[in-house]
């Protein structure tokens, strides 16, 4: 009797363990979801960026190129431009690269 109370003692035990744990309650996601831009969109982003701000890339829309573009070519640009302007204020190079990142993909960005 003991020995068979022991196996169910020790079946029990070892059947608590090892069931699954009951899925939470479903919670909405803070987190967004991971955005992605095509070179096209990315360099009509830029594009804009540059009318609006007469000529000159803004850092912050740069980043966001770099970030989000699934072209690794043009992130490395762009990751490259962002460096460039943190350093000497300007990155000459690095949009030029861009700009024939964009003119390949079909949208024109003027010289500044």
């Amino acid at each position: 009797m003991r020995m068979l109370l022991a196996t169910a003692t020790a079946a029990a035990v070892a059947a608590g363990c090892s069931t699954v744990p009951a899925a939470p309650a479903h919670r909405p996601s803070t987190a967004s979801a991971p955005i992605t831009l095509t070179k096209f969109q990315a360099c009509r982003q830029l594009q804009d960026d540059i009318m609006r701000h007469r000529g000159v890339p803004d850092v912050p829309a740069l980043r966001r190129i770099a970030d989000h573009v699934t072209d690794p070519r043009m992130a490395g640009d762009a990751r490259t431009a962002v460096r460039d302007i943190g350093h000497t204020g300007t990155a000459p190079v690095a949009f030029i690269l861009l700009r024939a990142d964009c003119a390949q993909a079909g949208v024109r960005i003027s010289a500044p």
